[in-house]
């Protein structure tokens, strides 16, 4: 998932304030002197930033998690008020600053018989700049929500993947075992280097593509082992840039299937052809097997083809294309990522 947003946000509410210090800079320059109308905005920002920043980004966030919206009401108030009441101090230096000559008389401020209507003005101001700075912070916590909520879905996607693929392989062990305890011995430790990549890569949010194919290529080796001369597998493998990266995990399910529900007839091999291709930002694998001729019970979709599904709404939401075709003797799937 992209953190790019949040790891500049910061940036950006620095920013607000260094275009917000100039656009005051502006409007003054024209009614005032250069140095006047730099400390003036100047001097009200710095009074306004350590209230402001705390109010948004302190008070805001334990109200969110709390719910204290009503608190947090009075508190937005209170700080408004506050900053207002400096704004107008602020001025009123600058006012007894010009009667003493330090800057040149302008009509900039208002005079001591505008005293509420100043004050009034101010503090309307000081809950604007509340306002906008609290506003884009709730924004930047509900992103960072949605963004807590789909790793935590992702999470359970995965984990319940984990259990799924970690029963298959025990089993397959298992079988093996039974007539060939080297060959099994074998299989365990080719499986150990599959388990370790799942359980640790997986967890990464992106790896190189060439780590995901030496994956499924691993996979395909051990089925290979498994099959003996029972199946024909041919595989192809076109990686334009291995270092290009792609979330871990996601491709295993569709070449996993293959050699699930290939046929298992003595009368003929069984096939299963798979396609990969890495060309530029789009990746694309083909997965075509076999199927029995005779009439069996209807399978459940299970759950690796419906978690992938998920995950790849959540990760790659309008960025891939998948495609499932069946008939009396194949089954071909076609994904095309723009990772």
């Amino acid at each position: 998932m992209k953190t790019f947003l949040f790891k500049n946000f910061q940036q950006f509410i620095f920013l607000l304030w260094v275009l917000l210090f100039f656009a005051l800079f502006i409007q003054f320059l024209p009614q005032t002197s250069v140095a006047e109308a730099f400390i003036v905005p100047l001097l009200f920002l710095a009074c306004a930033y350590p209230l402001t920043t705390y109010l948004s980004k302190n008070l805001l966030r334990k109200a969110i998690v709390r719910k204290g919206t009503a608190i947090f009401a009075v508190w937005f108030f209170l700080f408004s008020v506050l900053v207002g009441f400096l704004f107008f101090c602020c001025s009123f230096l600058f006012v007894i600053l010009e009667n003493e000559g330090y800057f040149p008389g302008t009509p900039l401020f208002s005079r001591e018989e505008y005293f509420f209507y100043n004050l009034l003005v101010f503090i309307t101001v000081g809950i604007f700049i509340n306002l906008c700075f609290c506003g884009l912070r709730f924004f930047e916590e509900n992103l960072k929500m949605q963004k807590s909520l789909l790793e935590t879905q992702l999470q359970t996607l995965q984990n319940q993947i984990t259990p799924h693929f970690m029963f298959n392989v025990l089993n397959h062990i298992h079988v093996v075992m039974q007539s060939d305890v080297d060959l099994a011995s074998s299989l365990l430790v080719k499986y150990a280097e599959i388990l370790r990549y799942q359980l640790y890569s997986g967890k990464k949010e992106a790896i190189p593509v060439e780590q995901e194919v030496q994956f499924l290529k691993d996979f395909v080796d051990i089925e290979k082992i498994r099959w003996e001369d029972k199946l024909n597998v041919q595989c192809s493998w076109k990686i334009e840039n291995g270092k290009k990266e792609i979330v871990p995990l996601l491709l295993i399910t569709f070449v996993e299937n293959a050699f699930k529900h290939v046929s298992r007839e003595t009368a003929g091999k069984g096939f299963v052809k798979i396609d990969l291709e890495q060309k530029g930002n789009t990746i694309c694998l083909e997965v075509k097997n076999s199927k029995s001729t005779f009439p069996a019970k209807k399978r459940h979709s299970g759950l690796g083809l419906k978690n992938t599904r998920e995950r790849l709404d959540i990760l790659y939401p309008d960025a891939y294309s998948l495609s499932v075709e069946e008939t009396d003797a194949t089954y071909y799937s076609r994904l095309t990522i723009k990772a």
